[in-house]
């Protein structure tokens, strides 16, 4: 009896389409992706109408809620989940960056694809891919669930052709998409899971503010350079006198983002595995 051979096809070498493609698998048939993004998304919506219902009065103090009316302008108070879903992404990110590390698989992936950028780049491409459109959903839907709150109460609402509310939107998407990368980039560079989400939560997430609170007024001018400070200016309805304005926000949240992938790529590119 002959025995059949099976030969490889031509098209069927190392690719950087086939290297994107395992990190979709990898991202997409993990049960934590789906967890941390569904959170995101129920929490992002489900705080927004909660703040709703508060500042018109309808959750008040007799029935263990807030009191009534928050101070805020309607796209603040419908976007309060945002701080929610900036800290489960940046959770999100850093999974995806060192989770390989605490399993061993890095050694696999590596050994399938020697030269390890195209890796780095994969998983920053798919990161975006599943995390921005989420992110602009549970926007949309935090924005038009809370806004029908407020108009069903009779308060004061803004629609979505409101050159701000595009701007804070489009900003928070951004941010939380940039945050999740920034995530991705200390979980390569330090390697530990509870190290990495320690830092992107605790020193880039909540130092800044406490800093700005804490410290002299003659700090402002080196701290809103901070990331989260940096990202204020296109997440915020006021763009605050002492902070960076719109472009210059834009442009030093940017370089943080690609400063953190640049330093894991240099790590990345030069350490065992």
């Amino acid at each position: 009896m002959s025995r059949s051979t099976h030969e490889i096809p031509a098209h069927a070498g190392l690719s950087f389409g086939r290297v994107l493609r395992s990190e979709f698998i990898k991202l997409r048939t993990l049960r934590s992706t789906w967890i941390l993004l569904g959170s995101m998304l129920i929490l992002f919506i489900a705080f927004g109408a909660i703040a709703a219902l508060a500042s018109t009065g309808q959750i008040n103090d007799a029935q263990g809620g807030p009191p009534r009316g928050f101070g805020l302008d309607p796209v603040t108070t419908v976007l309060t989940g945002a701080g929610f879903a900036l800290l489960i992404m940046a959770v999100f990110g850093v999974l995806a960056g060192a989770r390989e590390y605490g399993s061993g698989m890095i050694r696999t992936t590596l050994a399938f694809v020697p030269k390890r950028l195209p890796v780095l780049w994969a998983k920053v491409l798919m990161l975006v891919a599943f995390v921005l459109p989420v992110a602009i959903l549970a926007g949309l839907g935090a924005f038009y669930l809370g806004m029908a709150v407020l108009s069903g109460a009779g308060e004061a609402t803004v629609s979505l052709s409101d050159s701000t509310a595009q701007r804070v939107l489009i900003g928070l998407a951004g941010y939380i998409t940039g945050m999740a990368v920034i995530g991705l980039a200390l979980g390569i560079a330090m390697r530990s899971m509870p190290g990495a989400i320690a830092t992107v939560i605790g020193g880039v997430l909540i130092l800044p503010a406490l800093l700005t609170s804490l410290l002299p007024e003659s700090w402002r001018s080196v701290l809103k350079y901070l990331p989260s400070n940096a990202a204020a200016p296109f997440t915020e309805v006021t763009v605050r006198a002492d902070l960076l304005a719109l472009v210059p926000g834009i442009c030093v949240f940017v370089g943080w983002v690609v400063l953190s992938i640049a330093v894991a790529a240099w790590l990345f590119a030069r350490r065992d595995a």
